[in-house]
C-alpha cells in the first residue's frame, strides 16, 4: 500500500502531538467525501476502511491490513506515517499488528504447529523450506516448545506459487505426518511427492498481504513481527521467558 501511496504523491510523517486533537468523530458522509477525493490519486482507496482519528483533519486508510494515515484539509490531503509523539509509536504499524494478530487466528487449521496444544506462549512462522535460515531456526524448534511456547508454521515459498519449493510444501502438508514430513523436509530428506486440497496458496498469498518479504518472518502473539532469524534464547526473551536450558 505504501508504494501505491508514495507513488501518488510525497509522504508526511505527522507527530500526534503537534495535530489539534477533536473529540468529535467524523461522519459517514465525511468519510465518504475524503474517500470520493483519495480515489481520484489512489484507486484502491475505493475500497479501503476508512476512520477518523482523534486527530482533527486525519484519518487512517486501512488497505489489505496496511495502514497510511491522511490528512484532509479543504482541497488538499497529505499521507504519510502517523507518530505518537510521547510514545514515538508508529501508529500505522501498531494497527498493522493489531491486523495481523486478528488474521492469524482465522488460519489456525492452515498451520503446521508444534508444541504444546495449551501453550501460554506461541510464534508464527511464515517459513520456506529451503531457506537456510529457516532451517536453523527449525533446529531450535526443540528448544521452544521445551520452554512451553508454540511454533505454528505457515507456508511462504519465496519463488511464489507454483515453483518447487511450494510444491515440496504441498507434499509435506498432504503427508500423512505433516510435522514429521517438515522436519525431513527442512533436513534435505526426501518427502514423498503428494497433492490433495491444502492452503499453501491462501497462506502464501496471506504473507504478502501483510509484507512480509523474506524468510523466517517470525510473527509474536500480539502482532509485531522480527523479520529474520532469531536463536531461541532470543525469541524466548522477547517473550519474557527464561531462557534457561535452551541452547
Amino acid at each position: 500500500m505504501k508504494k501505491i501511496i508514495t507513488s501518488a504523491v510525497t509522504s508526511l510523517f505527522l507527530l500526534a502531538g503537534s495535530i489539534y486533537a477533536s473529540d468529535a468523530k467524523a461522519s459517514d458522509a465525511d468519510i465518504e467525501k475524503v474517500r470520493a477525493e483519495l480515489s481520484k490519486m489512489i484507486p484502491a482507496a475505493t475500497d479501503a476502511d476508512i476512520v477518523s482519528t482523534e486527530a482533527e483533519g486525519v484519518y487512517r486508510l486501512g488497505i489489505q491490513g496496511s495502514f497510511a494515515y491522511a490528512y484532509v484539509a479543504g482541497d488538499h490531503i497529505l499521507i504519510g506515517d502517523l507518530y505518537n509523539s510521547k510514545t514515538k509509536d508508529n501508529l500505522g504499524d501498531v494497527a498493522q499488528a493489531e491486523f495481523l494478530s486478528k488474521e492469524l487466528d482465522s488460519f489456525k487449521d492452515k498451520m503446521i504447529v508444534f508444541g504444546p496444544k495449551d501453550a501460554k506462549h506461541h510464534i508464527t512462522v511464515f517459513t520456506d523450506i529451503d531457506c537456510g535460515y529457516c532451517r536453523k531456526l527449525h533446529q531450535e524448534v526443540p528448544d521452544l516448545t521445551k520452554a512451553g511456547v508454540q511454533v505454528r508454521y505457515l507456508a511462504f515459498p519465496r519463488a511464489g506459487v507454483g515453483s518447487e519449493s511450494y510444491k515440496k510444501y504441498v507434499s509435506v502438508w498432504c503427508n500423512d505426518d505433516p510435522q514429521k514430513a517438515l522436519t525431513d523436509a527442512k533436513s534435505g530428506r526426501f518427502v514423498e511427492p503428494a497433492n490433495c486440497d491444502n492452503p499453501i496458496a491462501d497462506t502464501y498469498n496471506l504473507g504478502r498481504q501483510s509484507a512480509v518479504s523474506g524468510t523466517p518472518t517470525i510473527i509474536f502473539a500480539d502482532g509485531t513481527r522480527a523479520p529474520g532469524y532469531l536463536p531461541s534464547a532470543q525469541l524466548l526473551g522477547r517473550m519474557g521467558i527464561s531462557s534457561e536450558g535452551a541452547e
